[in-house]
Parts: C-alpha cells; sequence; structure tokens
C-alpha cells in the first residue's frame, strides 16, 4: 500500500520591481498569524519562514488567490538561494498542515511573489505573494471536505477522552475509505491522494477511494478539527528496505507523548488477508470471522513507538491458533522516513523534523481494554 511521492514543491515565478520614488509607508501586516499549537510543522520554522508561511496560508484563503496579498517584511533577498530554500520549507510545512488546502498538491497552479527593497532601510524587502490561477471548484470542495469530516465526527462521543477520541477516529475512518490500487499504479495526480479522497470521493469520483497520502491527510484533518495534534510523515515502507516503496502514514501526540500510526496499512479487509494465505485456508477463514482477532490486525500499526514501527517483527499475539493449527496475516515489515538528504529529491522538508515517537500509555491493548 505505497505511493507516489507525497510532496513536490511548487514552482515559483518571480517578479522585482526597483522602487524609485516616495510612497506611503504600507499599513501595518494583515496576515493572520496561526499559534494554536495544532499546525505542527509551523512551530519548526524560523521567525521569518512563519511569516511566509502565514503569508502563503492568507493568499490560498483569501475570496482572489490569484489577486497580491498584503505585504510582509523580511529580511532576506528574495532573488537568493537561502529565500527559494525557505519558501520550499514553507509550502511544505502548509501542505503538512492543512489537509484542507488538498488542491495546492493536486493543482497545476504555482505561487507567484513579487518584492522591492523598503525606501530608507535597503536591508529589509517587501512581499506579496499570489497564485498564477485559481484551482477550479476550490471552494465549493473545501466545504464538502469540510461537511463530510463534520459528518464522521458527529458519530464519535465528544465526552471520551483524547486518546479514546483518537482511536474511534482511526476506526471509522478505516471502515469508510477504500484503498485506491488503481491510482496507487501511476504517477498521476488525483484526489485519491488528498483528504478529500479519504473522506468525500477520488478524481474519477469514487466515493470514499484513497491512496496512503489520502489516507494520512484525512486522519490528520479530522484529528485537528477534534483538537488533537498530529502531523503526516512520509518516507518508504515495504517488507524490507530494499524492496519498499514511497509511503506516508502519521504521528499523533497524546498527552504529551507521540505514537506512530499507519491507517492505510491498518485498513486489512478480510478479502484481501484470505487471498494472502492459502495454505491455512480453512483456519484462515475462521480467524477472519472472530472480531477478537481481527480487531488486532487493523491496529497492528496504531499507536506504536517508532522502534516498533521502523521494523516491525509479528509476534505470537498475531497469531490465531485453534485445535488444528495456527495462521497469521502479518509478516516483517518496515517504515524508514525520509532525512535531510532525501528532501531536495522528495521535496519534504518537515519529516526530518518530526519527533521520536516513544509513548507507550495509549497503545491499542491498552485503550481496548
Amino acid at each position: 500500500m505505497n505511493k507516489t511521492p507525497i510532496a513536490a514543491a511548487m514552482l515559483v515565478a518571480m517578479c522585482t520591481a526597483s522602487v524609485l520614488f516616495a510612497y506611503a509607508e504600507p499599513a501595518a501586516q494583515s496576515v493572520p498569524q496561526e499559534d494554536d499549537g495544532i499546525h505542527y510543522c509551523r512551530t519548526h520554522l524560523a521567525e521569518e519562514e512563519q511569516l511566509i508561511y502565514d503569508a502563503l496560508l492568507a493568499c490560498t484563503l483569501s475570496e482572489d488567490p490569484t489577486q497580491a496579498g498584503d505585504e510582509i517584511r523580511i529580511s532576506m533577498d528574495p532573488a537568493s538561494d537561502e529565500f527559494r530554500a525557505s519558501f520550499r520549507r514553507c509550502y511544505n510545512a502548509l501542505v503538512f498542515d492543512h489537509p484542507e488546502l488538498f488542491w495546492l498538491s493536486v493543482g497545476d497552479s504555482a505561487f507567484q511573489y513579487m518584492y522591492r527593497r523598503k525606501l530608507f532601510d535597503h536591508e529589509i524587502f517587501q512581499v506579496t505573494f499570489q497564485l498564477a490561477e485559481a484551482f477550479p471548484d476550490k471552494d465549493k470542495q473545501m466545504k464538502e471536505l469540510d461537511s463530510a469530516a463534520d459528518e464522521l465526527l458527529a458519530g464519535i462521543d465528544p465526552d471520551l477522552s483524547p486518546a479514546q477520541k483518537s482511536l474511534a477516529i482511526h476506526d471509522a475512518l478505516i471502515a469508510l475509505v477504500t484503498y485506491d490500487k488503481e491510482t496507487a499504479s501511476t504517477m498521476e495526480k488525483d484526489l485519491a491522494h488528498t483528504a478529500y479522497g479519504a473522506l468525500v470521493a477520488n478524481s474519477s469520483g469514487e466515493a470514499n477511494t484513497a491512496v496512503c497520502d489520502g489516507y494520512s491527510f484525512a486522519y490528520e484533518y479530522l484529528l485537528q478539527k477534534a483538537g488533537i495534534r498530529s502531523t503526516v510523515i512520509a518516507g518508504i515502507a515495504g517488507e524490507t528496505e530494499e524492496t519498499a516503496g514511497s509511503h506516508s502514514w502519521n504521528l499523533v501526540e497524546l498527552s504529551g507523548a507521540w505514537y506512530e500510526v499507519d491507517p492505510t496499512w491498518n485498513d486489512i479487509s478480510a478479502e484481501e488477508a484470505l487471498d494472502s494465505t492459502q495454505e491455512y485456508s480453512a483456519i484462515a477463514e475462521e480467524a477472519m470471522r472472530n472480531k477478537w482477532y481481527t480487531d488486532r490486525l487493523t491496529h497492528y500499526l496504531f499507536n506504536v513507538t517508532t522502534e516498533q514501527i521502523s521494523d516491525f517483527e509479528p509476534d505470537q499475539y498475531y497469531r490465531y491458533t485453534n485445535d488444528r493449527g495456527w495462521v497469521t496475516f502479518l509478516g516483517d515489515s518496515v517504515h524508514i522516513r525520509h532525512t535531510d538528504a532525501d528532501s531536495e529529491e522528495t521535496g519534504d522538508y518537515m519529516t526530518p523534523l518530526a519527533p521520536v515517537a516513544e509513548g507507550t500509555e495509549f497503545r491499542y491493548e491498552a485503550l481496548r481494554e
């Protein structure tokens, strides 16, 4: 259940304008500031990068994102490699933090920016951002996504603890979504790679159909709306490091500790499981009718540590045993995060900043008791 690389930074078109005349000092910046603590990636940007991030966010949420937004003031030269690197980090952080802006990663538009030096202070640059073109149906589809998320969350008991709520959301999500095998086999942009695909429909109009980043962004979005901090992790996963393919999953923070969750791999259907095991078909069919056992399978990568998910080896806990023998549907696997060395190639600058998950208090076995 792997995927094509998750985050590719948009191209930047740049325009410059020299200041040759006096002008009135612009009004104070009105770019919204995010400080709610829910959006993990923004907090790991430098101060001026946060200004860029907030300006990009304001641009995407504006009534007409193709019009230049409010100016921000930074000391980085917008013509420099330093600025271009910062822009890529900010764009990547925005996409990871805001699953509701799904159209940024599947559209063909690019951010443009214009800048000028501040009059009488040439060490400061004043920069504005805009999109080259609008994404069709952006407002309509964002409303559909929000409505679908609210509908799913309406079935979650609001009095649950955050840990129990994260479990209920996970279970509702994997019960809702179907893995999009066709999209997974192509390199094409598709809404299946987004929260919209998981909670509404993919680009072919198939309801609740997504690949791994669709699952991951949907889970993050639902957790955010429930007040739980999460982020998306990108890397590779498979039986071994040599055979692993591109993949994404989640980190979730509960009571100050981080946990890894892979909702895509936890979405194990009886049909897929039985197809994977022929030798013990009679026992396998019995196992997949046993809810106690299938619950273990559909949560085997729920609230685990980074150490556990990085090199998973199923033990007897994941065997189904009766008087005729035993069967298991899980094999060894690895989840390996992108590193700093991967960033230029993948466009993923956020995963290397993600924390190591060491939480154990809210593992699945404890929550189900």
